[in-house]
């Protein structure tokens, strides 16, 4: 006769291991397995979180929109409530500028004829800007013609760049147009001239950007210099506001329009020069309660 199994055969499996053992080894496996589970998503997720601190602080060193190393910039005073220009005491306006600035200069004299609640200063320099101070120093220029003011102005409008985008040398070290040091370089100026009025109490500082440009090569630097006035307008509002020129000369088609040019492609006609400047005085106007400019 066959012999019969016994009891301890038929509740062991090759392994030796009883239906219980076996069933309490597949729980403690998976067990582990959804610990290392939940040890992978941890480290995967302090990563993702490093990263983003990581992109931030280097956006922020950075300057943002094509600023790089860019001024770190004056906290603005809170915003006050501006006065109410009158003929006896009209807002005093200074306006600063280049070749191209000059088309917006002088359709502020046009637009605020006949006007006595407010008052233009204008000057002009050719061929001027911030990059060459060994040409024209306009933060030396500046701070000499408001240090000499009995009273600041009340708001200033600024329009510099057709000439800034060159190579320069900085204590004898050659700068290359776009390069980090060019651009924390001429953050830093452009900043530099901000502060100069936020500080003599100048209540609003307007900058106007450079309008497109009927050379290529041309457009493209000034495009990357507008990036630069824009953020150090944002680090200083709503004191200083960057007036965009790129948008408003050519509106309503927002393409290069030659009508707005002279031939060179790049100076303002004198109705380019009139749209720039209803764009600074439409910001003014309401601020000081002043009515429209047409």
């Amino acid at each position: 006769m066959d012999e019969q199994p016994s009891k301890d055969r038929l509740t062991h499996d090759a392994s030796g291991l009883t239906p219980g053992e076996r069933a309490a080894a597949r729980a403690r496996r998976r067990q582990q397995l959804r610990r290392r589970r939940l040890v992978a998503l941890g480290a995967l997720a302090a990563i993702v979180i490093l990263l983003i601190v990581l992109v931030s602080l280097a956006v922020r060193g950075c300057g943002g929109d094509g600023s790089a190393g860019a001024s770190a910039g004056k906290p603005s005073p809170k915003p006050t409530e501006l006065r109410t220009p009158t003929a006896a005491d009209p807002l005093r306006l200074g306006a600063y500028g280049e070749s191209v600035g000059g088309g917006m200069l002088l359709g502020l004299k046009l637009l605020t004829e006949g006007r006595k609640d407010i008052a233009v200063h204008r000057f002009v320099k050719v061929a001027s800007g911030l990059t060459r101070p060994d040409f024209f120093d306009w933060p030396a220029y500046l701070k000499q013609d408001i240090d000499k003011r009995k009273r600041p102005f009340d708001a200033v409008a600024l329009m510099f760049g057709a000439n800034d985008g060159q190579d320069t040398k900085v204590d004898g070290k050659q700068l290359i147009f776009g390069s980090g040091s060019w651009k924390a370089m001429y953050a830093q100026r452009v900043g530099a001239v901000m502060d100069l009025y936020l500080e003599r109490g100048v209540k609003r500082v307007c900058w106007v950007g450079m309008p497109r440009m009927g050379i290529g090569w041309f457009n493209k630097r000034m495009e990357l210099m507008n990036g630069i006035y824009k953020a150090e307008a944002a680090k200083r509002a709503p004191q200083v506001e960057y007036i965009d020129a790129w948008t408003i000369v050519d509106a309503p088609a927002d393409t290069y329009q030659a009508k707005y040019r002279q031939t060179d492609g790049v100076h303002m006609t004198v109705e380019g020069g009139l749209k720039t400047a209803q764009a600074v005085l439409d910001v003014i106007a309401p601020e000081w309660h002043m009515p429209p400019f047409k």
